[in-house]
């Protein structure tokens, strides 16, 4: 059992032989989170995706539903980089998707390239979200939009972890931000569940997902 310490370190960039269960612990606790912000992203044929934080891959595939879509995860865990790459392979991805090391807040990637972007419960490790916001608008292209995904301030206190290096965001900050980067807010939605949290612990989660465009 990790300290909580230890589990925000792993959640921000897993690494070491903790690292695969983190990641595995990741997808059981966000996935209906990741779900519900990829039906709202509603990626559309022939787009190319882009996410931030993709862990191993998990819902890349979700991602990759429209025909003739492609995706790129951009991740700053070089296991997770691995892990993912071999998901990709075995799911016979690799043709459509790729995962990059790499950090949102110098993305390598050529302005307006982008159609969709998606970054699920990242937002905790940007101190200042005006830096890679200004960054995924670069590379949308004109009418592209962004996905983020984050959990509500007062719920994310009650997790013990997130008192080891989470930045928590409200709501209307984090629309502050985006409006600052040149992008229109243009939906949200509140998403609601009970469950485990990265902690094992089972709490009432309260996310916020917001949808912007170029």
């Amino acid at each position: 059992m990790l300290s909580d310490e230890s589990l925000a370190a792993q959640l921000r960039r897993p690494h070491g032989d903790h690292a695969l269960p983190v990641a595995e612990s990741m997808n059981r606790s966000n996935g209906a989170l990741n779900h519900a912000a990829i039906a709202l992203l509603a990626v559309a044929a022939n787009e190319q995706v882009l996410e931030i934080g993709p862990g191993n891959a998990a819902f890349a595939g979700e991602l990759l539903r429209a025909p003739g879509s492609r995706y790129l995860g951009v991740e700053v865990s070089a296991e997770m980089v691995t892990a993912a790459r071999d998901r990709l392979g075995a799911a016979g991805l690799e043709g459509r998707a790729s995962v990059a090391f790499g950090d949102v807040h110098a993305l390598e990637l050529d302005d307006a390239c982008i159609d969709a972007a998606l970054a699920v419960n990242t937002l905790y490790f940007w101190e200042d979200p005006a830096v890679p916001l200004a960054e995924l608008a670069r590379v949308l292209r004109p009418g592209g939009r962004l996905c983020v995904a984050f959990g509500d301030a007062a719920f994310m206190r009650t997790l013990p972890f997130t008192a080891y290096g989470f930045h928590l965001h409200a709501l209307a900050e984090v629309e502050r931000a985006l409006r600052s980067s040149g992008l229109r807010v243009c939906g949200w939605r509140s998403h609601r569940e009970q469950g485990a949290s990265n902690d094992g612990r089972v709490v009432d989660k309260h996310f916020h997902l917001l949808l912007a465009r170029r």
